[in-house]
């Protein structure tokens, strides 16, 4: 390659779109971030071409490890609009996490992918320090990602996130849906909003909106629009340790995500079972109705879009029950008995 002639004044990567300089600065900015979220099995982390993490778990008789892959979707251009980052970080976090808990597995470690029109470190910056948030919450470590500067992919000021969990549970001790049998009960812990699913609907439904009154304070739902579909995803992490830590039985989990409850639900259902939520006792956020009016939305598609309030599943003997609400009832999320588990065929019926 030495002997290769060169052009002096030639095209350059930056003009073609790519930043070299823009990339070093934002890592830079990020390194000390993913930093802070080093756990001791962390062997390297952020910087190098690969990360390395320490996979001896003497303290787990049959250790398995649970990845997940996900993406925060089109509500990041909602952030751009509105140049609100931070929370897009913690989604995207919280969005991989919460499918891994649901075998019972502690997250161990998480990798990002940043895909962008033009680089800008600030913005990048604003973006992890979200993620860096919601990784020590859940004691995940931030190792590594991935950054790519894409002017012919994306528009001026658009971005899109992917992110990658993986977690360890003990074999023995995994969460399957295997135990579950009719006359079990379905426990629900809320969501704070629409998290991260549904978007383009929700984009749709308020397009004709200017800025102005996007921000503008609602009463109804006690804050702007804008600030309430921009909150972040709720990470349940640490209610299912909760249960799980006080020797509580948690026979299934579904996280409600893309499909709300109608198609989430009944994953985690051996054969010849029904899912029945009484939609009554569903928690519902004052958005889901507003979308709903606003957008001239039918119900059955709303129940299919979003999550309508409940953002994580949980079927628990009937026995166990009492005990398990007891638990959560003073934490961060506060846990609605939502429907039981019928003989059926596989259906999820909100009635």
């Amino acid at each position: 390659m030495d002997d290769l002639p060169s052009k002096t004044g030639g095209l350059t990567y930056e003009q073609a779109g790519v930043s070299i300089e823009a990339q070093g600065a934002a890592i830079e900015l990020i390194k000390p971030l993913a930093a802070d979220t080093y756990t001791p099995r962390v062997v390297s982390g952020v910087g190098g071409f690969g990360a390395l993490f320490d996979a001896g778990f003497e303290d787990i008789t049959e250790p398995v490890l649970v990845a997940s892959t996900d993406g925060v979707g089109t509500k990041v251009k909602l952030a751009a609009r509105f140049n609100r980052w931070e929370g897009v970080g913690r989604d995207l976090v919280a969005v991989c996490v919460n499918d891994v808990i649901t075998t019972g597995a502690h997250p161990l470690f998480f990798l990002d992918y940043i895909a962008c029109h033009k680089l800008e470190p600030q913005v990048v910056q604003e973006v992890v320090r979200g993620m860096r948030d919601a990784c020590l919450e859940c004691g995940c470590a931030l190792i590594g990602g991935e950054m790519a500067e894409m002017g012919e992919v994306y528009r001026p000021g658009e971005m899109d996130l992917a992110g990658f969990a993986v977690g360890v549970v003990d074999r023995l001790n995994r969460i399957d849906g295997g135990s579950v049998v009719a006359g079990d009960v379905v426990v629900g812990l809320p969501s704070n909003g629409v998290h991260s699913n549904g978007f383009s609907l929700v984009r749709k439904v308020f397009e004709g909106l200017s800025d102005a009154e996007w921000q503008e304070h609602s009463d109804r739902l006690g804050c702007s629009l804008v600030e309430d579909l921009l909150r972040p995803t709720q990470l349940y992490h640490g209610s299912l340790r909760t249960l799980l830590d006080n020797g509580a039985e948690v026979k299934a989990v579904a996280h409600i995500s893309g499909g709300g409850l109608p198609d989430n639900a009944g994953r985690v259902l051996p054969p010849g079972l029904d899912v029945v939520i009484e939609r009554a006792a569903v928690p519902a956020q004052p958005i889901f109705g507003l979308i709903a009016e606003h957008g001239g939305v039918a119900e059955k598609e709303m129940w299919h879009t979003f999550n309508m309030g409940v953002g994580m599943m949980l079927i628990i003997a009937p026995e166990q029950v009492d005990e398990a609400v007891g638990l959560l009832a003073e934490g961060p999320v506060r846990p609605v008995v939502i429907g039981r588990i019928l003989s059926g065929d596989g259906r999820v019926h909100i009635q």
